[in-house]
């Protein structure tokens, strides 16, 4: 009929309640370090956002030329014997799409310049104030180091 039951291995549903659950020993442990992994690596991230400055393709900026000569300088031919002349300045690269341009200089810079000419592309690197004449290319791309 009744067994009587062992207190030992079947406590009460109070003692049962108090008692402190055993986890198994992969079960909380791996969770809590994989919790702590993540929001670690979350908050690393984060950081990295806020905190870095701008990239290199945003730092390149495009002054007014003037009398300058330090500037990464691009001459550019519109036709009739007129042209201006377009001017970049700090380190960085930016991709450009001016065409008609008949030579550059490097100014205080050391810069890389690809160019279009033809259906072929060229690049060409200058170290401080030098400069190259080319015929009427496109250029794509200016860099300064």
């Amino acid at each position: 009929m009744h067994e009587k039951r062992d207190a030992r291995k079947f406590p009460s549903a109070e003692v049962a309640a108090r008692a402190p659950r055993h986890y198994p020993r992969w079960e909380f442990p791996l969770m809590r370090t994989l919790l702590k992994r993540l929001t670690l690596g979350t908050t690393a991230a984060l950081a990295l956002v806020v905190l870095s400055p701008a990239t290199s393709a945003f730092a390149i900026t495009s002054p007014a030329c003037g009398n300058r000569t330090d500037f990464l300088k691009l001459d550019v031919s519109v036709g009739g014997g007129l042209g201006y002349s377009k001017c970049f300045a700090s380190a960085g690269v930016t991709a450009v799409n001016i065409g008609g341009v008949y030579r550059f200089s490097s100014g205080n810079n050391k810069v890389m310049v690809n160019w279009e000419d033809g259906g072929r592309y060229y690049t060409e690197t200058l170290d401080r104030n030098w400069g190259r004449s080319l015929p009427d290319v496109r250029v794509c791309e200016v860099r300064i180091w």
